[in-house]
């Protein structure tokens, strides 16, 4: 070091600006603080006056920081700065978060996860997230039962005028509704078959107002024309499984879709049923 940069050091140090009794000389700041804090108000406080009074004023922010335990942050902030903001509002690293069993959910996991990648690196709380996540799963819970129960009682007025439609040869057109659809999903999965018929889990938007009914008509029609004129009636050597089948067929979760499920087993149940019978007419 030379000799005037000894002495610029020494010229700066505090004994030269502040005197005995803890006042400021004249020219402290130009000597002790960082340019870019010369302006500041806080050290021209009547509550700093001197060095004593800017050092009580300095600890017992600490205390209250310390209190607090969240030290503010800004672009400027450190990453050790970021990290302990983070940990003292309680943002950690990845959010503790289970996706609710919603329809609406279904194949949405990029979104939710890009949702919570930015709440993230925004430094939203894990508290914050469950709280707004909740109220926005009720939401839309809400929302998809009401959906639901507007899709069933639609269901249900479509079973009705289907009942009104048909009549006493309800029971007649299912028989030859489920030849034609033996006869033309021959090895087809049921999900296949299944997915003809509108359903939660098959939506069809292909007929529009009495759909059930033309749907119906149309496979009644067929049924019976490859039936040549004939239902499954049950002859003398299939007597007893054609009392099954007629069973199943009346069964209110063979004739709804309510319950998909049971509607499935029912169906196939009947399915079964008609092959059997088939084979021991020799239809098969």
């Amino acid at each position: 070091m030379s000799e005037e940069e000894a002495t610029a050091v020494e010229s700066s140090s505090e004994e030269t600006f502040i005197n005995p009794d803890g006042s400021y000389k004249d020219g402290w700041k130009d000597a002790l603080l960082p340019e870019g804090m010369r302006a500041e108000k806080f050290y021209d406080s009547p509550f700093n006056a001197n060095v004593k009074e800017l050092l009580k004023t300095a600890g017992n922010q600490a205390k209250m920081l310390g209190k607090q335990g969240v030290v503010p942050i800004n672009e400027k902030s450190t990453d050790f700065e970021v990290q302990k903001f983070r940990e003292a509002m309680g943002v950690p690293d990845k959010y503790d978060y289970e996706k609710p069993d919603l329809e609406i959910f279904k194949d949405k996991d990029d979104t939710i996860k890009a949702m919570l990648e930015k709440w993230n690196k925004n430094n939203i709380p894990q508290s914050h997230v469950n709280m707004v996540m909740e109220d926005f799963h009720n939401f839309l819970k809400s929302e998809e039962m009401q959906t639901e129960a507007a899709k069933a009682a639609e269901s249900a007025e479509e079973d009705r005028q289907v009942l009104e439609a048909e009549s006493t040869n309800y029971e007649v057109n299912s028989h030859y509704i489920d030849n034609a659809v033996r006869q033309f999903t021959q090895d087809w999965p049921d999900d296949d078959i299944l997915a003809l018929f509108p359903s939660k889990e098959h939506p069809s938007t292909d007929f529009k107002g009495n759909k059930k009914i033309l749907m119906r008509k149309f496979l009644a029609g067929v049924g019976k024309a490859i039936g040549e004129g004939k239902s499954v009636t049950g002859e003398a050597t299939g007597a007893g499984l054609q009392q099954q089948l007629d069973e199943v067929m009346k069964d209110p979760d063979y004739l709804s879709n309510t319950n998909l499920k049971r509607h499935a087993e029912m169906v196939q149940k009947a399915s079964k049923l008609f092959n059997e019978i088939a084979k021991q007419q020799g239809r098969s």
